[in-house]
């Protein structure tokens, strides 16, 4: 008799002593018209949280984080949302005009006010900006016509001259 209580004890236990597992479940998605980028403009990306032991409304942190090639940061931003048990939303972090070409990843660190933490991340393209080659292509035209204009200006004069 005395076995079957210590059984019973050491089973009640064994449920109490349990720790717990989170099933938090998150994603990032980079919409396909925003894989490419232009330095300055607004990067917009979906991100779904699945949070299906969560019973209520719970605050969670979010940090996004915008790194190049070498993994420097190059814009981060906050956020605090409220989340049941899933949810999907699309946000937005503006990339850095000095941002350089070529591939970069957004990273998304989800945390709550305890032990919860999830890390995720995608990548994207940053291309050059058409602006920058629009001033580029101006100031090289204006270039071409001075140099015109003066070619033509001395021919006037080494035309008076001959005279």
């Amino acid at each position: 008799m005395k076995c079957i209580y210590i059984v019973i004890l050491l089973l009640a236990l064994n449920f109490i002593s349990l720790t717990s597992v989170s099933a938090l479940s998150v994603v990032v998605h980079v919409p396909e018209k925003y894989t490419d980028v232009q330095a300055g403009e607004r990067f917009y990306f979906e991100i779904e949280v699945k949070y299906p032991e969560n019973p209520s409304r719970k605050d969670l942190r979010l940090n996004y984080e915008i790194l190049d090639k070498d993994e420097n940061v190059l814009a981060q931003s906050k956020v605090l949302k409220a989340i049941e048990t899933q949810a999907s939303f699309i946000d937005f972090i503006v990339i850095p005009e000095s941002a350089e070409t070529g591939a970069h990843i957004i990273k998304v660190k989800i945390s709550d006010y305890a032990d919860l933490s999830e890390e995720v991340e995608a990548s994207f393209h940053v291309i050059s900006n058409s602006a920058n080659q629009i001033k580029t292509y101006f100031f090289i035209l204006l270039g071409v016509i001075i140099l015109v204009g003066i070619l033509v200006m001395v021919n006037i004069v080494i035309s008076k001259r001959k005279k």
